[in-house]
């Protein structure tokens, strides 16, 4: 039997002194004739422990006991006394059980409340110190209130940050950032490892590459100690010493950092604590298993309450393992993925290491096993609702709070109260259980993941939210949403990982039939992903990644792409979650949900310039309809005035006053370092759109109509060689090309002829990608773009028209025809300059000079035999390709 803590508690506290007489563990009988009467304590509450404890329950009526909890088990004794067994509470919340006495017959109930407090054991594991350096200086802060003092301060939520008002010190190989601490020679402290823990509200300023240098106490020189590459990632970055050294200065010099600055939260510098004995009894790493031989004496020897309970529901086999310990594969980092995708700054999911486990307020206890030398792992805790509901932007949103973890027992002090600000308006700002985080493992790797162990993990303490997955039923899935622990829950599926309210998942997600459709749900979104893959050319070209997208609920705006992903306002839920609605009649929500991850994949610059931002992510979107089904919907209503106003030459319903070369005209002496583009610019100042029959080159161009319209020539290109020329794979070569435009020699897939002037002049715009204005100039001396694109002007966004030209050329080539009449017919190649507001301002200038020079170059393609002309009448068969109408497909549940 076992020996567990009890406590005998008298009923009735209030009326006690009428029964005076009565000893603990007593029956006691009210007198005959009375009325039926059953008297308890109505509420009581208890510590975290497994424990028993009896009542003595005063009662003149026979009565039954039952617990509704099955943590809390309830027997009669022979006298009267009642027993209550409570195991422990490994939860970060409080929990209640209600014990019932009940006589049926006479229909007397009484019912005992037992609140038992929030699991507290893991404040009694020693936990490694903090050593505050004497001192911190910077060679560059943005001000007081973000200096280098906030990095040891022992508060994430402020940050040192390297200048950025004003003159921007930009963080270099030749200009690094550098950050010194000096320690108190006197205490000779030693440390074990260094954190260092990024801003956690932004990326800016993320660490990249690193140098440590570190003087030790009685040395004179100062040496590099390592280097490192931490990828301008968010996480947390461990450096762990082979043994411990005692310092005396450790400076950092930092020579990249996320949009070239340099930014810390904290560094932490920490000592080691011997691991306390009484961890000696488990038999491996994770504390999951005895030793063999262990008795219950052992375990009531043992001094550590957290060890303590731990072992005693591991020798009772009480102990639930199920979410608790876990295995989390490395993963690619997304920067690297998006690098690779050449889709900057797009990220695909940064919470991918999903746990299961809802983290409220306190202290936990985090155990990693098997994390490689010189590898980091993170705890990322998420609040993913934090009161407040709103639908312009003014809701609450997403907040997190990363921890690094070490091999060994990590100790997580959670203080979101402290770290995280919540908005809930009624209830006074106060902090509410519905803001308890999810946890998520972040582990990963810039180059090879594959040849990285898992590392696993047992999350000791924390409540078991679950999450849901393909490798459950319909049912089990339903009963974990029944059951949540957390405002929100992960829905895990294989390309896609999703954050939605617990709630709305568990009302709305419902298959085709009207049956449970979580499998079915999770089919359909990963099918909407799969189907992007297949289109960007990522099937095809084996690029398909082992990372997941992100979609995720939030309460503050109808839906957008963030930095996270994909989110839908809550009071979407009932439309984004119920398979009927997004396979039969809700186009518009496959849509949004195509687009916004649309805006992940897109190319910047080389297809996404500036005025394309909402534009070439619908080709995604476009393609997803199709798949689904889908033969009507608002967006492919677009093709009839596009049509009209660019394949018709009929601009009504135009504003024949240019906005654009309006800005651009006002903006000239932007661009007074180039006579060509002054001169260019100077001419806009009337900014009248014309007729094509009257002059082609200052006709309506395709940034000059709504991005509905913008879309068309896009996606007529691609249906009608995919579809009507049998070009199956068009599209993926498309996109393929596109990425391969930085490929040392230039793209090899639509050609075989070594670098294209397009691709250099596109680079060489591109911020001097490659060093590609010294190619150009030295390649194609005579070409007007060597005056159009130096070292000083190049930036990404001061021309649109290499990356426009560069497309062009490529699809081309893929095609076998000259498109040059197709896209100037389509607005494409315009004698203008535009000043384009898209998430940003951005140029767009074709001179006279180099429009004569493009067109020139593309007839030199048919003289070789590289490309054909198109014929009489293909421009306009092109553009009138009907819509690419597919059978709907079935999903299984």
């Amino acid at each position: 039997m076992n020996r567990i803590q009890t406590s005998f508690i008298v009923a009735g506290f209030a009326v006690m002194s009428l029964f005076s007489g009565n000893t603990a563990g007593a029956q006691t009988n009210l007198p005959d004739g009375a009325t039926p009467m059953i008297v308890a304590p109505h509420q009581l509450p208890v510590g975290y422990m497994e424990r028993t404890i009896c009542y003595d329950i005063t009662a003149n009526i026979p009565y039954e006991v039952s617990s509704d909890q099955a943590w809390a088990t309830v027997r009669k004794g022979t006298d009267g006394t009642i027993y209550v067994h409570l195991t422990q509470n490994y939860n970060s919340s409080d929990r209640t059980a209600v014990i019932s006495l009940t006589n049926s017959e006479m229909g007397v109930t009484q019912t005992i409340n037992i609140v038992q407090q929030r699991d507290n054991s893991a404040t009694t594991i020693p936990t490694d110190p903090h050593i505050t350096p004497q001192s911190a200086t910077a060679n560059t802060e943005n001000s007081t209130a973000e200096g280098i003092a906030k990095t040891i301060d022992g508060n994430t939520s402020t940050f040192w940050h390297s200048k950025w008002s004003g003159t921007k010190f930009e963080v270099s190989e030749n200009n690094p950032a550098v950050i010194t601490y000096k320690f108190r020679v006197a205490a000779a402290d030693s440390i074990d490892y260094i954190n260092y823990i990024p801003r956690q509200d932004s990326q800016n300023g993320a660490f990249g590459k690193v140098e440590m240098y570190m003087r030790l106490i009685g040395e004179t020189d100062t040496k590099l100690y390592g280097t490192y590459d931490w990828g301008q990632t968010q996480t947390a970055k461990t450096i762990t010493f082979e043994k411990s050294v005692k310092p005396a200065e450790i400076t950092f010099k930092i020579y990249s950092g996320y949009g070239g600055w340099a930014c810390c939260a904290e560094m932490e510098f920490v000592q080691k604590t011997p691991v306390h004995s009484d961890f000696g009894i488990f038999e491996d790493e994770l504390y999951t298993k005895l030793k063999d031989g262990v008795t219950l004496g052992d375990i009531e020897s043992m001094t550590n309450p957290f060890a303590k309970s731990l072992a005693m529901n591991i020798f009772n086999g009480q102990y639930d393992m199920n979410y608790r310990v876990a295995k989390f594969p490395c993963k690619l980092s997304v920067q690297t993925l998006a690098a690779r995708w050449k889709t900057p700054g797009k990220y695909y999911d940064q919470t991918e290491g999903v746990t299961g486990i809802s983290f409220g307020p306190g202290t936990h206890a985090v155990i990693v096993k098997g994390l490689p030398e010189g590898k980091n792992a993170t705890l990322k805790l998420v609040s993913w609702y934090n009161g407040i509901v709103g639908g312009n932007f003014d809701g609450g949103n997403p907040q997190e709070k990363s921890y690094p973890l070490s091999n060994g027992m990590n100790i997580i002090k959670f203080d979101p109260e402290k770290d995280f600000t919540y908005l809930n308006k009624g209830n006074g700002g106060k902090y509410l259980r519905d803001y308890d985080a999810l946890g998520y493992i972040s582990y990963e790797d810039s180059e090879n993941p594959a040849a990285y162990n898992d590392i696993e993990i047992h999350f000791v303490n924390g409540e078991v939210n679950g999450y849901l997955s393909l490798d459950k039923t319909n049912d089990e899935m339903h009963e974990i949403t029944a059951n949540a622990k957390n405002y929100c829950m992960d829905v895990f599926g294989r390309k896609a990982h999703q954050v939605w309210t617990s709630q709305g998942l568990h009302d709305y997600c419902r298959a085709i039939d009207g049956s449970i459709g979580y499998r079915q749900y999770m089919n359909i979104i990963d099918s909407l992903v799969q189907w992007e893959h297949d289109l960007l050319g990522f099937t095809k070209y084996n690029m398909q990644p082992d990372n997941r997208t992100f979609a995720y609920v939030n309460f503050t705006y109808y839906m957008f792409q963030g930095g996270r992903g994909v989110s839908f306002h809550q009071d979407q839920e009932s439309r984004v979650l119920n398979c009927e609605k997004m396979a039969n009649r809700d186009d518009d929500a496959i849509w949004g949900l195509s687009h916004e991850w649309g805006h992940q994949h897109q190319m910047h610059p080389y297809f996404c310039w500036k005025g394309m931002a909402e534009v070439t992510n619908n080709m995604n979107a476009y393609y997803n309809i199709m798949r689904m089904g889908y033969r009507t919907s608002d967006k492919i209503n677009q093709w009839v005035p596009a049509r009209k106003h660019f394949i018709q030459d009929n601009l009504s319903g135009v504003d024949l006053t240019s906005n654009q070369r309006r800005a651009a005209w006002l903006r000239r002496s932007n661009m007074s370092w180039n006579t060509d583009y002054n001169a260019l610019l100077a001419e806009m100042e009337d900014s009248i759109i014309t007729t094509q029959a009257d002059n082609v080159l200052r006709g309506v161009g395709i940034t000059e109509v709504g991005v509905g319209e913008t879309l068309c020539p896009y996606i007529m290109l691609y249906v009608y060689f995919t579809r009507d020329k049998g070009m199956t794979d068009f599209g993926p070569d498309m996109y393929e090309a596109l990425r391969r435009t930085e490929k040392e020699g230039g793209s090899d897939l639509e050609k075989q002829s070594g670098i294209d002037k397009y691709e250099l002049v596109a680079m060489a715009q591109n911020n001097n990608t490659n060093n590609a204005i010294d190619q150009l100039n030295e390649k194609f001396a005579a070409s007007v773009w060597t005056k159009y694109i130096t070292k000083e002007h190049c930036g990404t966004w001061d021309n649109n028209m290499p990356y426009i030209l560069n497309y062009i050329r490529k699809v081309s080539r893929l095609t076998g025809y000259n498109l040059f009449p197709y896209f100037e017919k389509w607005g494409f190649l315009r004698n203008t300059a535009l000043y384009i507001g898209d998430y940003g301002d951005g140029w767009q200038i074709f001179t006279k000079a180099a429009y004569d020079e493009f067109k020139a170059d593309m007839d030199a393609l048919v003289t070789s035999g590289e490309l054909k002309e198109m014929p009489e009448g293909m421009v306009e068969e092109i553009s009138n390709a009907a819509n690419y109408f597919q059978a709907k497909p079935s999903f299984p549940n």
